[in-house]
């Protein structure tokens, strides 16, 4: 266990630095913070490269650490300074970026497809909720906010250590799959919609999740099957976040 006490140590600005998606990208390396998301990531294939936890967390919590991953303990201040969170609960770690995953379709499995989503929590949850149903992967396009930001990453609650995720899929991809005979569904209030719950996800589905704002591009759409999900009172529509899980578990109780 390596001790720093500066916050000017290189390690600790390589960790700030980390905040950035451009720097993300040129280390290959994103943050982790938070015993939940650190314990997950040692559990699964993902390559941890270094741990870092502050003096209280040491002294304070029944941790148990890799031979084969470097561990820095720092003081609480130091700590505090390359924490991204306001209230940290003292480790963090770097995890390799695998920028050759790629999600294989199969056709037993369902799929998301996010399409343009900008906000971190909202990716997150639908990152959560897709593992939490047992879908197959959880794919976006290039528009999406950054997978690995530290807000994307504490939203999913460790669950994308569990599940399949392919960033900067074109839409070429799902024409690919719909051609592989994957139904590709859409939430929208169209003439076509139908009531969310007549339609039958026991077939390879693939699930569009739209912009918040501006909802499904129009490449997207024109390759949809709609369905929309009835509004009984004054909301003028849902979370996205809120209406993927819908969705998703509409396909977990017809295939269950």
């Amino acid at each position: 266990m390596i001790q720093i006490s500066a916050s000017k140590n290189n390690k600790c600005k390589y960790i700030k630095s980390l905040a950035l998606k451009k720097n993300r990208q040129k280390y290959g390396e994103y943050i982790i913070e938070g015993i939940k998301n650190v314990t997950e990531a040692l559990k699964s294939d993902k390559t941890v490269t270094a741990i870092y936890i502050s003096d209280t967390f040491f002294n304070t919590k029944n941790f148990e650490y890799p031979d084969s991953i470097p561990v820095y303990r720092l003081t609480d201040s130091v700590f505090d300074s390359i924490s991204l969170t306001k209230t940290p609960q003292g480790i963090l770690a770097s995890v390799n970026i695998d920028f050759n995953t790629g999600i294989k379709p199969d056709s037993e499995r369902c799929y998301i497809y996010c399409d343009g989503i900008n906000d971190p929590g909202n990716l997150g949850t639908i990152i959560r909720t897709a593992d939490a149903a047992g879908f197959g992967g959880v794919m976006m396009s290039e528009e999406c906010v950054d997978l690995y930001s530290p807000k994307v990453i504490r939203s999913t609650m460790g669950s994308i250590f569990h599940i399949d995720t392919e960033t900067d899929v074109p839409c070429d991809r799902l024409r690919e799959l719909k051609e592989q005979g994957f139904q590709i569904l859409g939430g929208a209030l169209e003439e076509s919609s139908v009531d969310f719950r007549e339609f039958d996800y026991t077939r390879p589905t693939v699930i569009i999740v739209g912009n918040e704002a501006n909802g499904m591009s129009k490449a997207v759409r024109d390759m949809c099957q709609f369905v929309k999900i009835p509004i009984l009172g004054k909301a003028e529509s849902l979370n996205a976040g809120v209406a993927a899980s819908i969705l998703m578990y509409e396909a977990v109780r017809q295939r269950t």
